[in-house]
């Protein structure tokens, strides 16, 4: 009975025979069709993962900010690593992650009885949000 080669067989033999024993890393990467192999606007390829663990309390913190930059999570992610400014541009986006933030906080602080249940997370997400519609009005104040 005759068995087709699977895809990932006959590419990489192909791959194989194209590419030669002698071609350095970055010529491979530069004739590689894998869509791992992403380029940012610079033309750099970006194939490196980079990942780290964090706590149920600072994901929320973390989407929450996301939300209100507008920005997608990776953007905002390496932006931050980096120390580079995140510039908010009004947009529906940014509009919709305000208005869910600011929706949450209402039905929390109605909750609340007390000024010792205020969460520092939510102190913190008051205050991006402060920084946002600041930045947003026009001063120049950086998330």
């Amino acid at each position: 009975m005759y068995r087709r080669p699977n895809l990932k067989e006959t590419a990489v033999t192909a791959r194989a025979k194209q590419t030669g024993p002698y071609m350095t890393v970055q010529q491979r990467l530069e004739q590689s069709d894998d869509p791992r192999l992403l380029r940012d606007t610079s033309g750099r390829i970006r194939s490196i993962h980079v990942c780290f663990r964090v706590s149920p309390e600072q994901n929320e913190m973390i989407n929450a900010a996301v939300a209100i930059s507008g920005l997608p999570k990776q953007e905002y992610c390496y932006r931050r690593c980096l120390c580079q400014d995140v510039i908010v541009q009004g947009n529906p986006r940014v509009y919709k992650g305000l208005k869910t933030q600011m929706e949450s906080i209402l039905l929390q602080l109605k909750r609340i009885v007390s000024v010792d249940e205020v969460t520092p997370e939510m102190l913190e997400t008051i205050n991006l949000i402060t920084k946002v519609m600041g930045q947003m009005k026009g001063s120049e104040e950086e998330i």
